[in-house]
């Protein structure tokens, strides 16, 4: 087998909603999310990430507390209005159909300045070159590739879905009619439905065929219909692989890195712009005064109501030192101006470290992504709290939706003296890996695991490790269960990286966490969803306090220091 190292578990994606919460810092690389070269994978031309997990909200740093930004992954990121319309007149606990999905994946792509450019920026002859690249890879190494049927067809219902959008229309500089959109769908069913599609070649074929279908009717450029071609394929295998596509200039992540140019605040969608959720701590968000429950209405008196993420985006850039001028609403009251200049920004992983019960030595350490700077972040947290005296860890990774695999490894093994961590089971090979506790020295006080439904890939490694090694409980709710690997291939033909999802990965016992998640030894029910709970309400670290004080838990602590 082989072990896994300097791999990554993508905090993303797509993890992901319909209320969705992203770090200001984080806006400029908004495509580039979970991708992060390193060592022997980066050498090879791929780099194995376990992906954030799901479709929800193109997970840059995704919603951390409320089960409602997670309700569907991008509702609120459409820019077309009759799409949003749609939508927002549905019951909020309604799930969106599988329409609904369709058309604001596709509204959130082409709302992005950075698929606009890529578009533009790829000739048709490097968009098919691109496509039989795609398709080699998916055939190649995808866990379970689908027909070239079906990913036809999918590609065919996107463009006859993108026709109707805004969005669609103005990334591609389009301007045609109601009737000539309705006679490029009706034209796309009747050409569709008299071919089958076997392989590479009839799909090329049927491709040129709906690129006439497009040329005629709306002057749709080919380029675009190649490369919904190969976002069908993608979206047709499942929800965690897609193409990321990049920017000249652009570095290949910075969602995982810990320092990054912005403002520094986490934001959700909002009716009237953007409310904050959180200001990162000591940012220029911070310091300039911004405070958890704001509401930014325009930024450089841009409106933000009823716009897009991606419509921020192109208002939040500008180089390091330059000023932006936010509009600020706080308790409903009228909006006023806040000047911000923009600087380097340090990401915490960590965000929270502090004893919650000084008497008995309980510690409290809240971990929000498995980021590069974490083991360093961790190790100064535990040490922090060892001086204070702790006697017991609880140790919060609700809503953390994963991260590095190379870190989930390392903050394992601070607590495993012993036994398996993780191991993943592919097509190939390549894909077969395992790793197992090696750290000589380890921390040995009793500790709790605090879990959700948003919690996901490192987090379930972290947290299934732990169980299944029966070094602490875990508390809280069933985890998301992510379970997929996910490997990002750099293109060859144009500037991107298709990630695709090519095995799964198992707990130390053999549980495969697909589906299945990690369900804790003492289930909370969750009474409160989607609201902010204050630390003295919050039901998880009530129960967790108990738990610390439970003979179970010191006598799996106790345990693990006999078998070193």
């Amino acid at each position: 087998m082989k072990t896994l190292t300097q791999q990554q578990i993508s905090a993303d994606n797509q993890f992901r909603a319909n209320m969705v919460r992203i770090t200001f810092a984080f806006l400029l690389t908004l495509f580039g999310t979970g991708l992060l070269f390193s060592g022997d994978a980066h050498r090879e031309g791929m780099t194995t990430i376990f992906s954030d997990a799901s479709e929800h909200d193109f997970r840059t740093t995704a919603d951390r507390q409320s089960n409602d930004r997670y309700r569907d992954n991008f509702s609120h990121n459409l820019s077309d209005d009759r799409s949003r319309e749609r939508i927002r007149t549905r019951a909020p606990d309604d799930t969106p159909s599988e329409e609904d999905k369709i058309r604001g994946k596709i509204a959130y792509r082409y709302s992005s300045p950075v698929t606009a450019r890529f578009l533009r920026a790829t000739s048709p002859q490097k968009a098919l070159a691109f496509y039989r690249e795609s398709m080699n890879l998916i055939d190649a190494r995808h866990l379970k590739p689908t027909s070239y049927q079906a990913r036809v067809n999918r590609a065919v219902q996107n463009l006859q879905i993108a026709v109707e959008l805004s969005s669609f229309r103005q990334a591609n500089r389009l301007n045609y009619s109601q009737s000539s959109a309705r006679r490029f769908q009706a034209d796309l069913g009747r050409f569709l439905k008299s071919r089958s599609v076997r392989n590479m070649n009839d799909a090329i074929t049927i491709m040129y065929g709906v690129a006439n279908i497009g040329t005629r009717t709306i002057r749709l450029p080919s380029t675009t219909v190649a490369m919904e071609f190969v976002y069908g394929a993608v979206e047709s295998l499942d929800k965690y692989s897609s193409f990321i596509p990049s920017e000249p200039a652009s570095r290949p992540s910075a969602s995982l890195d810990s320092n990054i140019v912005g403002i520094g605040v986490e934001i959700k969608t909002h009716e009237e712009g953007l409310l904050v959720i959180k200001p990162i701590r000591n940012s220029p968000a911070e310091k300039a005064g911004l405070k958890s429950g704001d509401v930014i209405t325009s930024i450089n008196n841009r409106e933000l109501a009823g716009n897009s993420l991606n419509y921020a985006v192109d208002l939040i850039k500008g180089p390091i030192g330059s000023m932006l001028t936010l509009s600020v609403s706080r308790n409903n009251r009228q909006p006023v101006n806040v000047r911000i200049r923009r600087a380097r920004v340090r990401v915490y992983s960590v965000s929270d470290v502090k004893m919650i019960d000084s008497r008995r030595g309980v510690g409290y350490i809240k971990l929000d992504k498995f980021a590069e700077s974490s083991d360093a972040e961790m190790d100064e947290a535990l040490w922090k709290l060892y001086r204070e005296g702790m006697q017991s860890l609880v140790f919060d990774l609700r809503g953390n939706p994963g991260g590095l695999l190379t870190t989930a490894i390392s903050l394992s093994n601070k607590f495993l003296p012993q036994g398996g961590i993780v191991s993943t089971r592919g097509r190939n090979n390549n894909d077969n890996s395992s790793e197992n506790a090696t750290y000589a020295k380890t921390w040995k006080i009793p500790l709790v695991v605090l879990v959700d439904g948003n919690s996901a890939s490192a987090s379930e490694i972290f947290a299934a490790a732990i169980q299944d090694n029966e070094r602490g409980l875990i508390v809280g709710r069933k985890s998301y269960g992510k379970g997929t690997v996910q490997t990002h291939f750099p293109m060859q033909s144009v500037a991107g990286n298709l990630k695709l999802t090519t095995a799964l990965f198992y707990s130390p016992n053999g549980r495969k966490m697909a589906g299945a998640g990690v369900t804790p030894d003492v289930l909370v029910r969750d009474v409160r969803k989607g609201e902010f709970v204050p630390m003295k309400d919050d039901r998880d670290i009530e129960m967790a306090l108990r738990v610390t004080n439970s003979n179970e838990l010191q006598e799996l602590a106790s345990r693990s220091s006999r078998t070193r």
